[in-house]
């Protein structure tokens, strides 16, 4: 690998990166013709990957064809672990579902051609600001643009999954069981990641442990949906982006992480309407404890991606100055665990 690969954004991609790229994707489109990449630059760089932008310019059926790409680098202050393959094979299953997914183009697994590992992407038009959004001057545009986005999350979980096709691990679960191995999971990693006992988010994992609602359905989740994560023009959704974290579960998980407080569209469209909004067009009932379920579950979860992070930078693992005080977030997440575990209590004594 060059010393200027693309691993490293502040350098540029060595000279025979582009010609490397193309053969890697011309192995993906078997019916293309003198595959080329041009124009690689820079896009932004986040904690867990950096995205470049690039032209694919290729014959098809002797028409020429000119496709704008995005291709997306796991970077190493990643806060948690995740698996490009998964997230390649999930966004190639959604090609031609009619999802707001952007089609899946090529796949480097290992980092053998770009230095890490690395998925190329359709490029869809839009913006993904979510400080734009949420501080929109027109809010009756973010109203409509967030009512889009309940269209958006119906249509991704009505998309038919089959748990062994998805991950053969699932393979013979019931419903239950696939939603439990998210709790497992998160709960596994807050015992790998904490620095120090907290009871408190202990008993809480016991609560959900205790309370996990019977899904009525399993579908794909995608797991950090979010104003910050779909590109968007005008008030309408045009992309779904970061599907890092998509796994098979109960869809009202999103429903709740789309509501977290430090992103939440609530002034736009409040929680109960958005999720009513999303029943009606997925054609279900919602039960409000589930929704208050999966807002605990939700809190927790970030909780543990902050623990991951400052032990990351306690441990020097990474130099990165924004974790130093994530551990500091932990709190008010449990604070707002234990309001809705109380809802949670008061809404189930009704029923």
């Amino acid at each position: 690998m060059s010393d200027t690969s693309i691993g490293n954004t502040s350098v540029s991609p060595d000279s025979g990166l582009a010609a490397r790229l193309a053969e890697l994707i011309a192995q993906h489109l078997p019916n293309a013709r003198d595959v080329s990449v041009q124009g690689i630059a820079p896009m932004f760089g986040g904690n867990a990957r950096k995205a470049w932008s690039l032209e694919l310019v290729f014959q098809l059926d002797g028409l020429p064809q000119r496709r704008p790409c995005v291709m997306l680098i796991q970077g190493a202050d990643r806060q948690i672990e995740t698996d490009v393959a998964q997230e390649f094979r999930v966004l190639h299953g959604l090609n031609g579902k009619g999802t707001r997914a952007p089609a899946a183009v090529a796949m480097d697994a290992r980092g053998e051609i770009v230095g890490a590992p690395t998925i190329v992407l359709e490029r869809l038009p839009g913006k993904a600001s979510a400080v734009d959004f949420l501080n929109s001057p027109d809010p009756a545009a973010a109203r409509r643009l967030t009512e889009d986005l309940a269209s958006v999350v119906a249509d991704l979980h009505a998309v038919d999954w089959t748990p062994a096709a998805f991950d053969s691990a699932l393979e013979g679960l019931s419903p239950r069981e696939v939603a439990l191995r998210q709790i497992t999971h998160w709960h596994d990693t807050f015992l790998a990641q904490r620095l120090e006992p907290l009871p408190v988010m202990s008993g809480l994992f016991g609560w959900l442990y205790r309370h996990l609602p019977e899904p009525q359905r399993i579908c794909l989740v995608h797991g950090d949906l979010r104003p910050g994560n779909f590109l968007y023009e005008g008030d309408r959704v045009s992309g779904l982006l970061d599907w890092e974290m998509a796994h098979l579960g109960d869809p009202v998980e999103d429903l709740a992480w789309i509501y977290r407080p430090l992103w939440s569209p609530e002034r736009f469209v409040p929680l109960r309407e958005f999720v009513q909004r999303y029943a009606a067009l997925a054609r279900r009932e919602i039960a409000w404890s589930d929704v208050l379920y999966y807002r605990v579950f939700n809190e927790l979860k970030f909780a543990v991606i902050s623990l991951t992070a400052a032990r990351a930078f306690i441990t020097s693992s990474t130099p990165n100055m924004r974790h130093a005080d994530r551990a500091a977030t932990v709190p008010p997440c449990l604070n707002r665990c234990l309001a809705w575990a109380e809802q949670h209590r008061k809404e189930t004594s009704r029923v």
